[in-house]
């Protein structure tokens, strides 16, 4: 398993898990009113009310990550660790889904950005969590 040491090769863990919740908190607010307006133009299908069902659980992860980081308890990253592994593997559906149904393009390049980003920053707590001595399952 990859450990991260730091975050973007210069920020402590403790910051940069901050940083990862602040700006989940941001993305998830962002892209759930993106995907609830935009996906299937306007009226979604079950795939993209699932997603934003999901990213709304994400939100209320990503609060418990920030406290659990202000508080040093690795119990409450472990809600963001789950989610956003469940997070990156409907992105993968939602983006095979949008290429069959061929929508619209920026969607998919939104999915694509919101993966990448949602593997990294699940490194970074990741990699805090077991700095924190919380249960290693990968």
């Amino acid at each position: 398993m990859i450990y991260l040491q730091w975050f973007c090769f210069c920020v402590d863990l403790r910051l940069g898990t901050f940083i990862v919740a602040i700006s989940e908190i941001i993305i998830d607010l962002i892209a759930g009113g993106f995907i609830a307006f935009f996906g299937e133009a306007g009226a979604p299908d079950l795939c993209h009310k699932l997603f934003c069902i999901f990213m709304v659980m994400h939100l209320i992860s990503a609060v418990l990550l920030f406290l659990g980081t202000l508080w040093l308890r690795p119990n409450c990253m472990l809600y963001y660790i789950l989610l956003t592994l469940i997070k990156v593997l409907a992105m993968v559906i939602l983006v095979i889904s949008d290429v069959i149904l061929l929508i619209w393009a920026p969607v998919i390049a939104f999915y694509v950005i919101m993966f990448v980003l949602g593997i990294y920053f699940w490194l970074v707590v990741y990699s805090f969590y077991a700095a924190l001595g919380g249960d290693l399952f990968i």
